[in-house]
């Protein structure tokens, strides 16, 4: 038979073992059971007081920490109630404000000199502001022609309105008439609205604008002088010619200066 202990295979009728010693007629049952039972024994005790101690432990802990998260997530939500309280109020109270004052009716001011559109819109407690824009009819100068809010849009009070308004050009271009025969050249200052002074000098050929006193392409004033300087053989050579509009200006001057003697 075998041994249970080592193994060794010992006669049928042996007692001992021969090579452990250990007796063959105790049952293979008990051996196991006593070999098994002390080393477990042990194992168990040790794990189950360690395992007691720190379950204790741990459990102690994290009913502090329970207790502290808990009272810090109630803080924060109620913080959070009051804040969102705030906001719906004031968001509340804006739009009701908006609504209050965002009621004014834009009166239409268009074609209103603008003295009286400024008043109209004063009376509806808006403000005007004035651009000006250059216009050649004259029935839009001093006009407003423009604004920037339709009539009958609704605003808050205080808008500033922008009022284009029209203002007379009195810029004209200066053509060019070098070149030109003299009646030409005076045709096409008179369809410009220039005044003009006709100054000869002696050449070879017979009324030539030679030159001209501003060059062609640039604004001047409607009421600036272009001094034109015309071909004249030198048996012709006359004095100066002016313009129509030019000779009515140099009386308006003499009269006003023998009314007003010095």
């Amino acid at each position: 038979m075998n041994c249970p202990k080592c193994g060794m295979e010992n006669d049928y009728d042996s007692f001992f073992c021969k090579r452990c010693g250990f007796p063959l007629d105790e049952e293979v049952e008990n051996y196991n059971q006593k070999s098994n039972s002390k080393p477990k024994q042990k194992r168990g005790k040790t794990k189950t007081k360690s395992r007691t101690k720190t379950k204790i432990k741990y459990k102690n802990n994290n009913d502090k920490q329970k207790g502290k998260m808990s009272f810090f997530q109630s803080f924060m939500m109620f913080f959070f109630i009051l804040l969102s309280i705030a906001a719906l109020g004031a968001a509340a109270f804006l739009g009701y404000y908006i609504y209050q004052n965002q009621n004014i009716v834009v009166p239409d001011v268009e074609g209103y000199t603008y003295e009286d559109a400024e008043d109209l819109l004063k009376e509806s407690n808006l403000q005007a502001q004035m651009t000006e824009k250059l216009v050649t009819d004259e029935d839009e100068v001093g006009v407003v022609i423009k604004q920037n809010k339709k009539a009958g849009s609704k605003v808050m009070e205080n808008t500033i309105i922008k009022l284009t308004v029209g203002v007379l050009d009195t810029k004209v271009t200066m053509p060019d008439v070098e070149g030109l025969t003299l009646d030409n050249a005076i045709t096409l200052l008179n369809k410009n609205k220039i005044k003009y002074e006709i100054e000869y000098e002696t050449s070879d050929e017979e009324n030539i604008v030679l030159k001209q006193s501003v060059k062609a392409g640039k604004k001047i004033e409607n009421t600036e002088i272009v001094v034109i300087t015309v071909s004249k053989k030198e048996e012709n050579v006359n004095l100066p010619e002016k313009s129509e509009d030019t000779e009515e200006n140099n009386k308006e001057e003499n009269s006003d200066s023998s009314n007003n003697p010095i």
